[in-house]
């Protein structure tokens, strides 16, 4: 009997645009190559500047959210590129382009004066007359694009189960849009509650 040894080659994919992201995984080649397309995905990230998609952000699975190490980079980046072409979406899931939409957005913008992100939710009256979030998730967002984000954020809320009761949609527990109260969505006489951030309203359904 002899020993013999043998070299194996391992093959690597090295980013021509973050030298020290690297990989011998084939699948993970191709989200190097699609970041190298598209570079601003490395910053978005790197970063805790978007809060959607960013250093930290919550969508990540949990090793990855804040790592830096080769590995949680291209995780971080392989869940970017699943959701701009849409391999996110749960097939079930209302309004599928708001989530497309939500990562496409990001990578559109995040280089524009005044990118910034925040936890929007949306706020409804129920039938005991008591004010409930109810749909939320992170976007991103810029001064001038508020209201474009905003629209679409409250399209999704409509198309996931749409409720008449919606009273107002905050973005980091600060109002940002509200909605008139419809009196019809509730039996006649029930008592309104709207519990604010540093106030307590009454008022009568229809009065």
């Amino acid at each position: 009997m002899r020993a013999l040894v043998r070299k194996v080659e391992t093959p690597l994919w090295r980013s021509d645009v973050r030298f020290e992201i690297e990989t011998s995984s084939e699948s993970e080649a191709v989200v190097i190559a699609w970041a190298d397309k598209h570079p601003v995905a490395y910053d978005v990230v790197s970063s805790s500047k978007s809060k959607a998609f960013g250093l930290g952000a919550s969508t990540y699975i949990g090793w990855a959210q804040r790592g830096k190490e080769p590995a949680a980079v291209l995780a971080r980046l392989a869940h970017l590129r699943a959701s701009v072409m849409g391999f996110k979406v749960h097939p079930r899931c209302a309004l599928k382009d708001f989530w497309t939409w939500r990562a496409r957005f990001t990578l559109e913008h995040f280089r524009d004066r005044g990118f910034t992100g925040g936890f929007v939710q949306e706020h409804c009256v129920w039938a005991d007359g008591k004010e409930y979030p109810r749909h939320c998730t992170y976007l991103d967002l810029t001064p001038a694009t508020l209201e474009e984000v905003l629209d679409h954020f409250v399209a999704w809320c409509e198309s996931s189960n749409r409720y008449e009761g919606r009273t107002r949609v905050t973005i980091d527990g600060r109002e940002a849009r509200s909605f008139p109260l419809p009196a019809s969505s509730l039996p006649p006489g029930t008592e309104i509650v709207v519990v604010r951030t540093r106030a307590r309203r009454k008022r009568k359904a229809g009065g």
